[in-house]
């Protein structure tokens, strides 16, 4: 298959991978909630998918392109293998890794990690559509990662910090599975730095790659340095398999309690309980009068009452 633009691909036969069918779309291949993804290729990641694909003839349709609607390393690898399929399933774990630590922030190889923070600033930088000139990198990417150390060098550094300090407990990680909840604790002194989240840069004080590697539960709150915060893991808005997350829960709530609760200028937001990501969050200030205890206790609350509940499964 050749690679196309998605807006390029209306009422023309494609295959579209890590996004949603359109018209002239004759097979999806996503974990993307509801996404008509045939039940036996089905997994966690869409590049796992595209690789089961290429392992089932008998799925295989007669399409000359496929394409995405947006771009992230997830896409990236499924592209390239129905692209590259030779290349590609030489490289498969690699780039099932290098998918991984994009979309879920957990990688297996550090290498993978590298690159999936690579491929973010490789992809940012390109105005209009990344895919063709990305594409032509992955080669490189798998082979020599070290060609690419500018881009990843710096967040490197910071998963290294992360992973240290995990391991000699100057950050700690408690585990509440029934509530599928990890509270992180992180010293008052450390100061945020940029995280490469999909494709979004944001700003957290432990990288969330070193995190995610360490906790297998779905809900972070972390605290001890500036205001609590809890975010919610990607991986419980996909249509995940190896289990089946808890169903998230509305925080909308819990944010306008906290804002009527606040003293200091912040107000505290909740981005959704239906969002790729969401975190519940003060912002407009520096600090908040909320303790971390007082916080960790009423995200416990709600998160016991579960009130209302979001989930991406339609069964």
């Amino acid at each position: 298959m050749d690679y196309r633009e998605y807006s390029e691909l209306v009422d023309v036969p494609h295959v579209v991978v890590d996004g949603s069918a359109q018209s002239g779309t004759v097979l999806t291949l996503s974990h993307w909630p509801g996404a008509a993804t045939p039940a036996a290729v089905r997994a966690d990641l869409s590049a796992e998918i595209a690789f089961r694909y290429l392992d089932r003839s008998e799925l295989h349709v007669d399409a000359p392109y496929v394409t995405n609607n947006h771009f992230d390393q997830d896409g990236l690898v499924a592209v390239y293998a129905l692209t590259e399929p030779v290349a590609a399933l030489d490289h498969r774990e690699q780039l099932i890794d290098i998918a991984r630590a994009g979309d879920f922030s957990h990688f297996h190889d550090r290498d993978a990690a590298r690159a999936a923070i690579a491929i973010a600033e490789l992809g940012s930088a390109v105005d209009g559509d990344p895919y063709p000139s990305v594409l032509a990198e992955v080669p490189r990417l798998l082979t020599d990662i070290g060609a690419y150390r500018d881009l990843w060098a710096a967040q490197d550094e910071h998963i290294t910090l992360t992973e240290g300090a995990i391991a000699d407990g100057t950050i700690t990680i408690s585990e509440e599975p029934d509530l599928d909840l990890a509270v992180v604790r992180v010293p008052a002194t450390w100061t945020e730095r940029i995280v490469q989240q999909f494709m979004r840069t944001e700003r957290h004080v432990a990288h969330t790659y070193a995190l995610y590697n360490a906790t297998d539960r779905f809900t972070v709150v972390t605290v001890g340095a500036g205001p609590p915060e809890l975010q919610y893991r990607y991986e419980g808005w996909v249509e995940y398999q190896s289990r089946r997350p808890r169903p998230r829960v509305d925080l909308a709530d819990l944010a306008t309690a906290f804002t009527a609760q606040e003293t200091g200028a912040g107000r505290w937001q909740f981005d959704g309980v239906d969002s790729l990501s969401p975190a519940l969050h003060l912002t407009d200030a520096d600090a908040s009068s909320i303790s971390d205890a007082e916080f960790i206790a009423a995200v416990r609350a709600e998160l016991s009452a579960a009130r209302r509940t979001w989930s991406p499964y339609t069964d």
